[in-house]
């Protein structure tokens, strides 16, 4: 084998090695790729500049320093990171001893596995696009140094690669329809949860917050088998805060965790089915349209607080199936102890509120007229909404109902339940996010962490808690329109940014329904999706058996079809009628003593033909000039082709004559 060969091989190789670690650079530590770059490099000195090999000793201690080195990175090589990590290690240090092509066919095996462990790590569909190329040049390159010849140019051994994967289809498509499921997705296995972000947090400070981010990143997708409510009524519950220090809302632990009892919820007749995938968040919250009453499967339960929750972190991406009642009602009859729980506030702080609670209970006959009174104190006063209000001092409260009147949803939310229960009504903070927007071309409502939404709840004597948005009496279109809605005009900044996300979401809506596709038809295909398939297809029951016969009868077919086109392959094509007729013809002549000469053009075959036998010299040029020109002219007569055959057909040259040569 040339230097050359070995050098275009080597490159295809190195290409492949290249392209398959790229997936995995955002979490190997840096000292891989730099270790798989001077491997490269060496490597390609070795072919092209006669650089020595390291020897033997040195390599394997190269070998178990970099092993340390994957231990000592991630403390185990067990895991998706660091046994990719330990991938990419091992192809550097076996291109340092290539040789034969032997060698070069383990390296590609080894990308092979990197390439499915790319996919592991991320399982987005531009990911997935560029995974799948990388397999198409891994099997080309696979072809190149395999060859025993000389290997093939760069656009023919692609071309041949695409022909590979394309029979390869149908297989796939049996395998990834039909071979057993596991019960939850396999790359969860390697999930890492502090690659997952949320808007949301367990905490809430608004005089703390001077400027709240926008961010288009999605949150959770969701879509309902029947018509979709109101924008105003897509209250997605994630969080209840109870717990209140004068400046910011948490979650009390233990009775957060107490689980839903039976009689806490009296249905209201607005049921709804949906579906939602959730993003990964790294946590239990599941984002459920209020009230939700009922989740598919073991994996979700809900909390007395109306909270929906996994068993364990949302690491992956996740499809649920939910039921929520519109207008159900929680808590008809809540304990004593309860209702002095939501009604606690710090011994000191937020006087002004305090104060104006006692005003409005003065100035109402019940519960309702209290709640009534501050929101025609916010709809009516100078109050806005506002995505950067200014900081709030030691009295957060006080400040903004009485100074700034700036704010976003939290400002309201908290400050409405501080003086519901400074009036003797048991309130709570809820967070989760507000809205959505409908893509038409997935039927998908997309909610994005820029949707994120606080409002309150109040608990009232035989109706339960009841959702209060004071947002809704300041800003009614933050509600129904969305977050544009709400800004005010003098916002150019925060304007200006919404603005932007508006018309890039209208350019992403396609590339969003292609997204939605590919995560819930092949990433979210799980053994459900499954079993559904199978039910639709009318198979139910016995569910292995079903897919052991299912399974090898479509491999089966599938591979018959492909031995068939193989087959077929393998044939010998029809000839050029064209073509057919002008060997019948020179057959004849050779017959009687005037072969064609290998390498005899048909004009010089013509002319010794016309000098052999004169009566046949005129048939025979003409024959020839008609033959050229149906092969070689672009754009011969068309009445020529049948003019020549004819005349072929016809051609009977009589007699032998002595071949002139």
């Amino acid at each position: 084998m040339s230097r050359a060969e070995t050098t275009a091989r080597l490159g295809w190789v190195t290409g492949v090695i290249a392209a398959a670690t790229l997936p995995h650079l955002g979490h190997l530590p840096p000292w891989v790729p730099l270790l798989l770059a001077a491997c490269i490099l060496w490597r390609l000195g070795v072919a092209t500049r006669g650089l020595p090999v390291p020897p033997g000793w040195v390599r394997i201690g190269l070998a178990f320093a970099c092993f340390l080195g994957v231990l000592a990175t991630y403390g185990t090589i067990n895991g998706l990171h660091p046994g990719s990590a330990l991938l990419v290690v091992m192809m550097a240090l076996k291109l340092l001893e290539t040789r034969r092509p032997r060698d070069l066919v383990v390296l590609l095996l080894i990308a092979y596995f990197l390439v499915f462990a790319g996919f592991l790590n991320n399982q987005s569909l531009p990911w997935g696009v560029y995974l799948l190329a990388v397999a198409w040049l891994t099997t080309a390159a696979l072809q190149q140094a395999t060859r025993p010849r000389a290997p093939l140019p760069a656009a023919e051994a692609l071309a041949l690669s695409g022909r590979l994967l394309v029979g390869a289809i149908p297989v796939m498509l049996i395998l990834f329809l039909l071979f057993p499921r596991l019960p939850g997705p396999l790359w969860g296995i390697g999930a890492s949860p502090g690659s997952a972000t949320t808007g949301l947090s367990e905490e809430m400070s608004p005089g703390d917050i001077t400027e709240l981010g926008l961010s288009e990143e999605l949150a959770f997708r969701a879509r309902f088998d029947t018509a979709p409510p109101r924008n105003s009524e897509l209250y997605w519950r994630a969080l209840v805060l109870d717990e209140f220090n004068g400046r910011t809302w948490r979650r009390s632990r233990p009775r957060s965790q107490m689980p839903l009892q039976a009689d806490q919820l009296v249905p209201g007749g607005r049921v709804i089915d949906y579906d939602i995938v959730i993003e990964p968040h790294g946590r239990h919250w599941v984002f459920a349209l209020d009230v939700p009453v009922g989740a598919g499967g073991d994996e979700v339960i809900q909390a007395a607080d109306l909270r929906l929750a996994t068993v364990r972190p949302v690491n992956e991406r996740r499809t649920l199936r939910l039921t929520s009642d519109l207008a159900a009602a929680a808590d008809l009859a809540l304990p004593r102890r309860d209702q002095e729980h939501y009604l606690r506030l710090p011994p000191e702080g937020n006087p002004r509120s305090r104060a104006l609670a006692q005003e409005l209970r003065a100035g109402s006959a019940d519960d309702d007229g209290v709640i009534q009174a501050l929101l025609t104190r916010f709809r009516q006063e100078s109050f806005y909404y506002t995505l950067l209000p200014p900081p709030l001092g030691r009295h957060p409260v006080d400040e903004f109902l009485f100074d700034t009147r700036e704010g976003f949803c939290e400002h309201y939310a908290s400050a409405f339940a501080t003086v519901m229960r400074a009036a003797g009504i048991p309130a709570r903070v809820v967070l989760g996010y507000q809205g959505g927007e409908l893509n038409p071309l997935s039927g998908y409502h997309v909610i994005r962490q820029s949707d994120a939404h606080a409002w309150t709840e109040v608990w009232l004597a035989d109706q339960g808690w009841i959702r209060i948005d004071p947002v809704a009496a300041v800003a009614p279109y933050r509600v129904s329109d969305g977050l544009m809605g709400a800004l005010r005009a003098g916002e150019a900044r925060a304007g200006r940014s919404v603005q932007a996300m508006q018309w890039r979401r209208q350019a992403a809506r396609v590339w969003d329904a292609a997204n939605t596709w590919w995560n819930t038809s092949v990433v979210g295909y799980d053994d459900a999706s499954q079993r559904r398939l199978l039910e639709r297809l009318g198979f139910e029951g016995q569910h292995a058996r079903t897919l052991v016969i299912l399974l090898a009868a479509g491999l089966a077919a599938s591979l018959l079809v492909l031995a068939l086109v193989l087959a077929r392959g393998l044939l010998p094509k029809r000839r050029d009628p064209v073509v057919l007729a002008w060997a019948q013809l020179c057959a004849r002549l050779a017959r009687r003593g005037l072969p064609l000469q290998p390498g005899e053009t048909p004009r010089a075959f013509a002319e010794r033909v016309a000098a052999a036998r004169p009566e046949l010299a005129v048939r025979t040029r003409a024959l020839a000039r008609q033959y050229q020109q149906l092969r070689y002219e672009p754009d011969p007569a068309p009445d020529l082709r049948e003019r020549f055959l004819s005349g072929a057909r016809r051609f009977r040259p009589g007699g032998w004559s002595r071949a002139v040569r």
